[in-house]
């Protein structure tokens, strides 16, 4: 686990990272998602703090804006720590490692939480610090606050800066780390009066795009007015007459179909063809996305597929379709996993057994902002 943790680029800036925190009160932390920042950062921190002898009084809060980030990033560091959450944690000086008896690694996320007195690492949504600024302004005892996925400028992150920004003159020994993955820095760096900003490279993996055209001729499915119905059990006749009586169009979808027929599509097989021009854009694709996730688990090795859908009607209806389906509905072979802010944290968190599929359905692309 050391030398995983070593080998992230991160840890190149590590020297960098903890001068910059110490002398300057604010510091922007940008970096492509996989580089270590999330989960490396706060370590780095806590580190410093020990080796200075002040492990027992440091106190280090990590936002997240989703609670499914807060604790999976405090398990993820428990367990680089060599601890369980809660448990006093292993930490590493220089070339090994020694035991520390007060500091800890916990989270609290609403409704839930895992933390205790000594906790010295907390991960916490951004709803969580803000409910703790109502009665308690100063954030007495704090030492360091780490506002994470700050790029995606929601309501309580924005609002999370402003209360921050009003607090740090009253608190000038408090030191303020934002982290963001895109290099859009310069915005929260002036917002804080030209606060010094470091990027840490990071490196991609391969991508490749694959459009409606390409899975159709890839996977032999060819689309028919009738299997576009969205299944949603006792509710499908009443969605197939909505979809049929449906005729106003969005502008994207009626941008879609122009470019549809603006295309001639000459490279592609017959079949193809004939199913772009029946598709509906007004279906998710039930049966489409059943029969890509069979296409995918029998011809890849085991791994993971992440499944965006537009909410929890959608998440819930396209699971239980799943579940009733040989291949996909097999537990031994394959983990259906949903990811909503109303379910419990236990049921999110399920990991697949050796040599089986993780297909895991989120309700927004964002949503997922941990590295997999």
């Amino acid at each position: 686990m050391l030398n995983f943790r070593r080998s992230l680029p991160a840890y190149k800036l590590r020297d960098a990272l903890l001068n910059s925190i110490s002398q300057n009160q604010v510091v922007v932390v940008s970096g492509e998602t996989g580089c270590g920042k999330t989960t490396q950062l706060p370590q780095y921190i806590l580190e410093s703090e020990i080796e200075a002898a002040r492990g027992a009084v440091c106190s280090i809060i990590c936002t997240q804006p989703r609670r499914i980030s807060a604790m999976a990033v405090s398990e993820r560091v428990a367990a680089e720590r060599g601890q369980n959450l809660g448990e006093s944690v292993c930490f590493c000086a220089s070339s090994y490692w020694t035991r520390d008896a007060e500091p800890k690694v916990g989270y609290k996320v609403r409704l839930e939480g895992m933390k205790g007195r000594d906790t010295r690492l907390l991960f916490c949504t951004t709803g969580i610090l803000l409910r703790r600024l109502l009665v308690d302004r100063s954030l007495k005892g704090v030492t360091h606050v780490i506002v994470d996925e700050i790029h995606e400028r929601g309501m309580n992150e924005d609002f999370l800066l402003i209360v921050l920004k009003d607090l740090l003159p009253r608190r000038p020994e408090l030191r303020l780390i934002l982290m963001s993955a895109t290099l859009n820095a310069e915005l929260f760096s002036s917002y804080f009066g030209g606060a010094p900003m470091i990027h840490i490279p990071g490196f991609t993996y391969p991508v490749r795009s694959q459009f409606l055209e390409n899975i159709l001729e890839m996977t032999g499915y060819k689309l028919t007015p009738c299997n576009q119905v969205d299944n949603y059990g006792q509710g499908k006749m009443w969605k197939m007459q909505k979809q049929a009586l449906r005729k106003r169009k969005s502008q994207i979808a009626s941008a879609v179909e122009d470019a549809v027929e603006a295309s001639d599509f000459r490279e592609y097989s017959p079949r193809t063809r004939e199913s772009l021009s029946c598709w509906n854009p007004d279906s998710i694709g039930f049966n489409l996305i059943e029969h890509l996730l069979c296409h995918i688990i029998r011809k890849e090795r085991p791994g993971a597929v992440l499944v965006f859908m537009t909410g929890w009607d959608d998440i819930n209806s396209l699971k239980d379709q799943l579940q009733g389906h040989p291949l996909l509905g097999d537990p031994s072979r394959v983990l259906l996993l949903a990811c909503h802010g109303s379910m419990a944290s236990s049921e999110q968190v399920t990991l697949p057994g050796p040599n089986m599929w993780a297909v895991r359905f989120e309700r927004r692309i964002y949503a997922c902002s941990d590295t997999m």
